[in-house]
């Protein structure tokens, strides 16, 4: 008997457990929207083939609804991306630093086009621009829970956590017994 689960569901449980593993001090409004932002990205087809420079340019220079639009896409791409395929943008021209900044300022931009008319919109934006890297990691913990990356690639990991200072990445690396140090500083005894 296979029984159907629904994202939603799924996702607040998966999500609720990563923000608390995580510590990321957030609202339930910012929650909400990662839930949201994974079970939609999970049923359809969301994730574009063009460049995001591409998308953040024809955005600039639309409408201002299809502005809002377009931003917000950009930075729930970049952040679905970086938490759940940011080993396949390892030794790409583009990496997870520019997924991340490209989210993040998205999401900024986003928050500052509803100052003047929704405080509450515009507060969920700026916080998802503020914590995006925190919210990166929450959703990796969640893909690594859902079994979609391994974390056994230590050098991976370690990559990861030399481009981000990912918490997440610092802390596996450390669960397995790894100090993690910049490239070129000496080891603390």
């Amino acid at each position: 008997m296979v029984t159907a689960v629904n994202p939603i569901e799924h996702f607040k449980e998966q999500v609720a457990s990563a923000i608390k593993s995580q510590k990321v001090k957030t609202n339930e409004m910012a929650e909400f929207y990662l839930t949201n932002l994974l079970a939609s990205f999970v049923t359809s087809t969301r994730l574009t083939n063009e460049p995001l420079a591409f998308v953040y340019l024809k955005a600039l220079n639309s409408t201002r609804a299809v502005q809002i639009q377009q931003m917000r896409q950009l930075g729930d791409i970049s952040l679905f991306t970086s938490g759940f395929f940011s080993d396949s943008l390892n030794r790409k021209i583009v990496d997870i630093d520019y997924y991340m900044a490209m989210g993040a300022a998205s999401y900024s931009f986003v928050a500052s086009m509803h100052k003047s008319d929704n405080e509450h919109v515009s507060g969920l934006f700026s916080e998802l621009a503020r914590k995006f890297a925190a919210f990166v990691d929450v959703l990796t913990e969640v893909s690594q829970r859902s079994r979609l990356t391994s974390s056994k690639d230590i050098l991976r990991i370690y990559e990861r956590w030399l481009r981000t200072k990912s918490k997440l990445a610092e802390k596996a690396l450390r669960d397995i017994g790894i100090e993690p140090q910049q490239i070129g500083t000496k080891p603390v005894h």
